[in-house]
């Protein structure tokens, strides 16, 4: 379950570095994941946890951000030896968590069972009672493709509006393995009438509201932070309730879920208005659940990016990517004549 800022970048404009990396990844990709989706659980997760530390020290540009991010908001408590030591231990979690995606098709059901415990199930069914189908809020944090595994292994019809990789083979990769495990996967850009068609039929609709975007500003960890407006568009336009599920890794490598209480908004007639206050409850939840786990965060994207004020390319980020919206628009109304 993934979303992607809306200013990435054709292949054809991108830097050679880049389109040799991307070529490289294109190549790389299916010689890895034959081995590691049939090899034991256990040994895919210690592949993947060197494969985490072995990225940090080697890609520079994530790993400066991920330094970057960690220190705004640790700085005040925390020791540039510590803030490193967290950057690394990220890396070493999303590691494994790549390297247990790859595998999450061959898992059924007593298999889940056996390694993820659930608490606040009897939530999602008093939300999935309402019969206007749920938003499943959650957030590149812990292991979600996990909580999306245990959805369609207990009987849930799950859909995930998720986003193409820019590596060819990655995001056949990608959209493949969730739909293996289940899932029925709604590209973002063209999900909007899908989810509404699935919330209509009460189904599950999964979304990872916590990449940079300009919809909206609203708080997260202390800084007024563009984030997307979705969910809170598609909550005021049919009801459905928002449940806040997160899938948290465990000190013995096993995975916790938990499901919070259904949240309804009713409109107030103010709707951007209704939208911040909306969005404001995303990400305060997360960022709750951030701070008891801070190391399953995905730290290494540029989340304030496009945030005026947070750090000092941010204004002009943000006006970059509003050109980028406006031009996108203009050339679909031009395509449409």
């Amino acid at each position: 379950m993934a979303e992607r800022p809306q200013n990435s970048t054709p292949s054809e404009n991108l830097p050679l570095r880049k389109r040799l990396e991307r070529s490289v990844g294109n190549l790389l990709i299916p010689c890895v994941i034959l081995p590691l989706r049939y090899s034991p659980w256990g040994l895919a997760r210690l592949f993947g946890k060197g494969l985490g530390t072995l990225l940090y020290h080697t890609l520079k540009r994530y790993r400066k951000v991920a330094h970057k991010n960690l220190t705004l908001i640790y700085s005040s408590e925390k020791s540039p030896h510590e803030i490193a030591q967290m950057a690394k231990a990220v890396y070493q979690h999303f590691g494994q968590l790549a390297t247990e995606f790859i595998k999450l098709p061959t898992l059924d059901r007593s298999a889940v069972d056996k390694i993820v415990t659930v608490e606040g199930e009897e939530n999602l069914k008093q939300a999935l009672a309402e019969g206007r189908g749920v938003l499943i809020m959650t957030g590149h944090f812990g292991n979600w493709e996990m909580l999306a595994r245990w959805f369609t292994t207990h009987g849930y019809t799950l859909n995930v509006v998720a986003r193409d990789a820019r590596v060819k083979n990655a995001s056949k990769m990608l959209e493949e393995t969730r739909r293996g495990s289940g899932a029925n996967v709604l590209l973002r850009g063209n999900s909007a009438r899908g989810v509404l068609q699935h919330l209509k039929m009460n189904e599950l609709i999964g979304i990872l509201p916590d990449q940079n975007a300009i919809d909206v500003f609203v708080p997260f960890f202390g800084f007024s932070t563009g984030t997307v407006d979705g969910p809170a568009i598609f909550h005021l336009k049919t009801q459905a309730p928002l449940v806040f599920s997160w899938c948290v890794r465990t000190p013995d490598n096993r995975y916790h879920i938990t499901f919070e209480p259904p949240v309804v908004h009713l409109p107030s007639g103010d709707k951007p208005k209704d939208v911040e206050t909306i969005m404001t409850l995303v990400n305060a939840h997360l960022e709750a659940q951030i701070r008891k786990h801070p190391t399953q965060w995905l730290w290494l994207h540029d989340r304030w990016k496009a945030s005026p004020g947070v750090f000092p390319e941010g204004e002009a980020n943000m006006l970059e990517l509003k050109s980028a919206r406006i031009k996108t628009k203009e050339t679909t109304q031009e395509s449409r004549k």
